[in-house]
């Protein structure tokens, strides 16, 4: 059984300045900031020489931030309306579940694992319409799940055989219908 964590502490700052014919001519500065810790516990049992087994729980994030200024001057004002609220996303966390089998015999290896992602406040960028910018926002609730499965088998010691496929299937389960 392994088990632990990472604490993080992130801080940024940036200075953000636009010039031009379609610009806002902005010159702000925006910070963003966020800390906590992220545990881990991995457990791993050896059956026999050829078969183990395993399972995992570990939490994930990913620092949210601030968007660049739209461009005013080229959105339409239902864009204005609608992306202008999302100057700013949260921060990402998801809670991961793992399980899994590994055989080993002489020829042949048969790896298969399962997983299911939870996954709160999922970081999304999309073009905002009209106005010609990139943004990230959050969807509040989304999950991953699938399924991977590894096999090989060598009959001569010149030939090996492979397998390798994998299953995922991901849905927002939520939606975002306005700028926030």
């Amino acid at each position: 059984m392994t088990a632990g964590g990472r604490w993080y502490d992130f801080s940024e700052e940036r200075r953000f300045t636009s010039g031009g014919l379609f610009s806002n001519l902005d010159d702000q500065t925006a910070t963003t900031s966020s800390d906590g810790f992220t545990p881990r516990v991995l457990v791993s049992y050896e059956v026999n020489d050829h078969l183990t087994l395993n399972a995992q729980a570990s939490q994930g994030f990913r620092l949210g931030g601030v968007n660049d200024p739209l461009n005013l001057p080229l959105c339409t004002p239902s864009d204005a309306s609608i992306f202008g609220g999302f100057q700013s996303y949260q921060d990402e966390t998801s809670w991961n579940y793992e399980a899994g089998v590994k055989v080993t015999r002489p020829r042949a290896t048969f790896n298969a694992g399962i997983y299911y992602n939870d996954i709160q406040d999922l970081q999304v960028t999309l073009d905002a319409g009209s106005c010609s910018s990139r943004i990230s926002f959050n969807v509040p609730h989304a999950h991953a799940a699938g399924l991977e499965l590894e096999a090989s088998w060598r009959p001569l010691d010149s030939l090996e055989l492979s397998f390798a496929g994998s299953y995922v299937q991901s849905e927002f389960d939520s939606t975002v219908r306005a700028g926030l």
